[in-house]
């Protein structure tokens, strides 16, 4: 375990030298590598294998369809029925951050498009009526969290690659969790709202107003609903279903909202194509920092700690957990769902845990290091669009976090809550 602790500690060197991270990566595996007296075609043979797949496919595309749904016009619309819906309530402008993320991630799978997207309109607009500037950052890094757990999610295709877990099946059990993160969160909101003692004027509900803003975002309502179908009905792959998601943002674009143009497209492909790089080239260094942990036996050490240390269930989850949300302190969610599904995944298996339940979680809790620092990917977005210095969102953030803790263990000890889609439609 010392080898495995030296090669962290030389990893977070490299990030907090300032280098790009999957740049940290590649480099940390190719000096052990060296080390090891290790040819250095193997660098090449693990890069290209960790990215030469159909089903990684789906990241650029999903990638393109979230720029494309940014510039079409479909969050405004989606952000005025959420408003309509929630905004009428005490804290409104808080909620309707956290349904906007609900609506919002249905069609791009991304928690840093969420952020950025939703950040955008809302942060401003939460500001100008009167909520702090750290509070507005905070709401909207913690419901971004919302859109890794809702499909069609980019951190479920990831770990359904790595682990071979079918995506449509963690798509469907990934539904109700994030449904209750939502719920969670609003509460927090509610909460916040009171205590800060905001005492800022709301818009009285309206049916008429709701309807139509519901009737202006049919289009938009029905994209999730196409993709979530068709995965699950096998009609078509995770890939496929990016393909659609492009071909349907662009039809909303030009056709319905109009706002699209033929001159956006080129920058629309190229801000997805570096989006797109650095995804791939994060996971294909991880490849090559996964070959270095198993000839360390990295993956053995830490399942042998958990079985026959440890021992029971839960205690061994526990440690997983607090593992991964240490490691989420200082690397992005991508690389630690490539560096580590494949432990957990074993781990959850030795003990019984269902697959699916125990992926859902597991996404969860990796996630979680997105919205906490130094490393916090959503949390950084926010942050640089509020124009507000990262160590001042801490304190608003934590009840976020706290939900977001809670809800892992309710679903943990619930297996029903994640399991009960899946088993009614697939079994």
């Amino acid at each position: 375990m010392l080898e495995v602790a030296l090669v962290f500690v030389v990893l977070l060197a490299f990030i907090f030298m300032g280098l790009p991270v999957f740049l940290s990566i590649l480099v940390t595996a190719i000096l052990f590598l060296l080390f090891d007296g290790i040819p250095m075609g193997v660098v090449i043979v693990r890069m290209f294998g960790s990215i030469n797949s159909l089903a990684l496919m789906a990241i650029p595309f999903f990638i393109i369809a979230g720029n494309i749904i940014l510039h079409a016009g479909i969050t405004e619309r989606l952000m005025n029925f959420a408003n309509a819906g929630v905004g009428f309530m005490k804290g409104g402008m808080g909620h309707v951050n956290i349904m906007t993320s609900v609506l919002f991630s249905g069609k791009q799978g991304s928690g840093v498009a969420d952020a950025a997207t939703t950040g955008s309109i809302l942060i401003p607009a939460m500001e100008k009526e009167g909520y702090g500037k750290d509070y507005a950052v905070a709401v909207t890094a913690a419901s971004a969290m919302i859109a890794p757990i809702t499909p069609p999610s980019i951190a479920m295709i990831l770990y359904a690659y790595y682990t071979g877990v079918p995506v449509a099946l963690l798509f469907m059990a990934g539904i109700i969790p994030g449904l209750m993160l939502a719920v969670f969160q609003m509460f927090v909101n509610s909460a916040m709202y009171r205590w800060r003692k905001y005492d800022i004027p709301i818009t009285p509900f309206s049916l008429k107003n709701l309807l139509y803003t519901g009737y202006r975002s049919v289009g938009a309502l029905m994209m999730p609903a196409i993709l979530i179908i068709g995965v699950t009905t096998g009609f078509v792959t995770a890939t496929e279903s990016g393909v659609i998601a492009i071909v349907y943002g662009l039809f909303y674009g030009f056709c319905i909202t109009k706002k699209l143009k033929l001159e956006m497209l080129p920058k629309i492909l190229l801000q997805s194509s570096i989006t797109s790089a650095v995804v791939m080239m994060t996971i294909a260094a991880t490849g090559v920092l996964g070959n270095v942990f198993v000839r360390m036996h990295f993956q053995t050490q830490v399942l042998d700690f958990a079985l026959n240390t440890l021992g029971t269930p839960y205690l061994a989850v526990f440690f997983v957990m607090f593992v991964l949300i240490i490691l989420g302190l200082f690397l992005d969610p991508t690389v630690i769902i490539a560096m580590f599904s494949v432990t957990v995944f074993t781990i959850g298996n030795a003990f019984g845990f269902d697959p699916v339940h125990f992926g859902i979680i597991m996404i969860l809790v990796m996630q979680l290091g997105a919205i906490t620092p130094p490393a916090g990917s959503f949390l950084f977005v926010a942050c640089s669009i509020g124009e507000l210095p990262l160590e001042k969102s801490i304190m608003p953030l934590m009840p976020y976090i706290g939900a977001i803790l809670v809800l892992i263990l309710v679903l943990l000890f619930i297996p029903p809550l994640v399991t009960l889609l899946p088993t009614i439609l697939f079994s």
